[in-house]
């Protein structure tokens, strides 16, 4: 596939604005340039242990490709059958420092299309799934890549998917908050992963369950409660809330947290947050 029929392909889905044409049109670009195109992109490539591609031999059209495939979804084409292959690009399993601008930019696409097929809601195999949770607990350099794969996860955690195996990495995200969208996902992805029960999961090979990161949560939530310019307040509040309610026994550590961090009980709660704020010290007291 060269870059004049790709140009062709982008032209004719953008040709109208008619919803049942830009699908048709969507549709017969899946079938007749992108399966084909993507099935030859990646043929007879190696996999790692993760189970994710370890390159592909011309990454800026197998990008490319993903540019179009994301704008097929977006006109209503069905991209089940590319999923798993997605899932397979979305970490190329060497080493971030390995990897040369245009690799790191196709996990980008990669990761960027995964979470806009969960969005829509879109169901996904459990190889891919499981491709997606094997990759969790590896280094990612770029922030906005790393920010998708939060999201992922936060979208498997709500559907149902156990995420246990990410917590630590999630935890990390959150505490470190590069940017405060990371601190955003990161925290959606661990607050579902309370309510789902995910944190009761039994760490492999070991007497312990994911339950020894929610000291982590607790300090990282209560310290960040400190920042009064904190754009995610409402939300980190929300999730100790969930917290220490799923967790009772963790009531007296939080209330630690909140004397170390000289948060103080608000007397007259005016806004929403203070009222929340004042909702965790009652529960902290129980």
């Amino acid at each position: 596939m060269n870059a004049s029929s790709m140009e062709h392909m982008m032209r004719l889905l953008n040709a109208t604005t008619d919803l049942a044409e830009r699908r048709h049109t969507a549709k017969e670009i899946i079938e007749e340039v992108a399966n084909p195109a993507m099935e030859d992109a990646l043929k007879d490539h190696q996999t790692g242990k993760l189970g994710t591609y370890l390159n592909v031999n011309d990454p800026e059209q197998v990008v490319a490709l993903i540019e179009i495939l994301h704008q097929c979804l977006e006109a209503g084409g069905d991209l089940s059958g590319f999923i798993t292959p997605i899932a397979r690009l979305h970490h190329l399993d060497r080493k971030e420092s390995e990897k040369t601008d245009t690799e790191l930019y196709l996990q980008y696409r990669a990761a960027a299309l995964l979470d806009a097929l969960l969005a829509a809601e879109v169901p996904f195999p459990d190889e891919a799934v499981q491709l997606i949770l094997a990759a969790g607990k590896r280094y990612v350099k770029d922030q906005a890549t790393k920010q998708y794969i939060c999201s992922i996860h936060w979208r498997l955690a709500d559907s149902g998917v156990n995420i246990s195996v990410a917590i630590p990495s999630l935890v990390t995200i959150f505490k470190n908050g590069e940017t405060s969208e990371l601190v955003q996902y990161s925290l959606l992805a661990l607050w579902a992963a309370v309510r789902q029960g995910y944190f009761d999961t039994p760490i492999p090979d070991s007497d312990l369950s994911y339950q020894v990161w929610l000291k982590h949560l607790i300090s990282s939530g209560t310290y960040k409660l400190k920042k009064k310019d904190e754009p995610n307040q409402l939300g980190i509040i929300g999730c100790l809330i969930e917290t220490v309610r799923t967790y009772p026994e963790l009531k007296g550590l939080a209330a630690e947290y909140l004397e170390q961090c000289k948060i103080r009980e608000p007397k007259r709660p005016t806004t929403d947050f203070q009222h929340d704020l004042n909702h965790y010290f009652s529960l902290c007291r129980e």
